[in-house]
């Protein structure tokens, strides 16, 4: 029996993983000329970057087993610091989200955020904290309403929540879903310091998975196809059969796996499947070449105020290197390339003095679709991973799980769909 799996991101990559672990015959195609899918490397004068950055923390368990199982270790692929996060503002003074302490974990970070914003700005946090139970019972609202239901104060709306929010939900506060932001801050603070621990990676991203997860693949008998682009599925009697690919060419198949990007998935399944097509939103990625000897005070700031939100000291690929994030829609994205490194370099110097205000090169990276829109009710929109027809399933971050976006939510996806396949056969 074989199962065709379409998309080398990191969920088809889990997908094959599992399936090839339990013995199973696995053949997985890539329409580009890499793996990783929305989490990928890009050559840069003869560099290799990522084309975005991604927050991994400690509490995604299920990505870190599954590297650990095609062989690479946690410690070749991150550096893992205890949450350590300062946000700085145009009009604020800088807010820290610290497990950094004499303290033991959480007095650590209630200490940080009492210096930060004060016993009565700490209160509020951990009124927003306790209320996490009770929202998820109810129906979900949008992030704004429920930082509004919790009296939340202005700084911390701006300076901590609004952040969080696109970074990890990739929306804003005004549209995003208030459950599935519930969830990434039960999963992050509320499961021990190890959970919240930040995982920055030290190599390119697909040495941290994709290179790995392929040679498992390959080294026990599957077989991974780049630059073929499925076109067709093969359907008769409601029983998948096979693809046809762009290039004509045909491959049969026991079953498929679809791992594909939201609207890619739809595209492909229009004319057997209906599903419901989110928005998907932008992320922009600015690399700045900044002097050699250049570094950050922390792997990665914070900053609000700004079109710019996170910067990322990207120093161990390249000295001097750093990458700022812009998430979610915005004014950026009707900038010139140009205009824009111009206005981002203007913005982190004015809260970084140390950093100049030009650089020696730059590049723009802008992944239009680079998640689904988290937006209020989309759990009840995200398809389940087994499908109406007989043979085909659902992988991708997309497919329901309690997560976002994020590189967790694709490994788990990926994972679960593989085991509920071989739980059908």
């Amino acid at each position: 029996m074989t199962t065709l799996i379409i998309g080398g991101g990191w969920s088809g990559l889990a997908a094959a993983v599992t399936l090839i672990q339990k013995g199973h015959s696995v053949h997985l195609i890539e329409s580009a000329k890499q793996l990783g899918g929305r989490a990928r490397n890009v050559l840069w004068h003869e560099q290799t970057i990522d084309n975005g950055q991604h927050l991994m923390i400690g509490a995604y368990d299920r990505m870190l087993a599954m590297m650990n199982l095609v062989g690479v270790k946690e410690d070749d692929a991150f550096h893992r610091f205890p949450m350590d996060i300062t946000i700085h503002d145009t009009y604020y003074s800088p807010l820290n989200l610290s497990a950094n302490s004499f303290f033991p974990w959480p007095l650590s970070l209630a200490w940080n955020l009492i210096r930060s914003v004060g016993v009565k700005g700490f209160f509020s946090v951990t009124k927003l904290q306790s209320s996490i139970p009770s929202l998820l019972l109810q129906e979900d609202v949008t992030v704004s309403e429920w930082l509004l239901s919790t009296s939340q104060p202005a700084r911390l709306i701006k300076q901590l929540w609004e952040p969080l929010c696109l970074a990890t939900l990739n929306t804003p506060i005004d549209h995003a879903s208030a459950h599935l932001m519930a969830t990434v801050l039960q999963d992050s603070l509320g499961k021990g310091q190890a959970a919240a621990d930040a995982l920055i990676p030290s190599v390119p991203l697909a040495e941290v998975f994709p290179h790995a997860a392929a040679h498992y693949i390959q080294q026990h008998g599957g077989s991974v196809s780049l630059k073929t682009r499925a076109k067709q599925l093969v359907i008769e009697q409601n029983k998948v059969t096979g693809i046809i690919c762009q290039d004509g060419s045909t491959f049969t198949a026991d079953n498929i796996i679809i791992a594909l990007s939201p609207s890619q998935s739809i595209d492909l399944l229009a004319e057997h499947i209906e599903m419901n097509k989110p928005s998907e939103y932008p992320i922009c990625t600015v690399y700045l070449q900044y002097s050699p000897d250049t570094r950050l005070a922390k792997p990665m700031l914070g900053m609000s105020g700004t079109s710019s939100q996170w910067i990322f000291d990207r120093s161990e690929q390249a000295p001097g290197l750093m990458a700022v994030v812009i998430s979610a829609p915005g004014e950026h994205e009707e900038m010139s390339n140009d205009v824009l490194i111009k206005h981002v370099c203007r913005e982190v110097h004015s809260l970084f003095p140390e950093l100049a205000e030009t650089v020696s090169d730059s590049l723009v990276i802008r992944e239009k679709r680079a998640t689904f829109a988290c937006t209020v009710g989309i759990e009840k929109q995200r398809p389940q991973s087994q499908t109406n027809i007989e043979g085909l399933w659902l992988a991708g971050d997309y497919v329901a799980n309690s997560y976002p976006a994020t590189l967790e939510g694709a490994i788990r996806n990926g994972e679960n769909c593989a085991q509920s396949l071989l739980n059908q056969c």
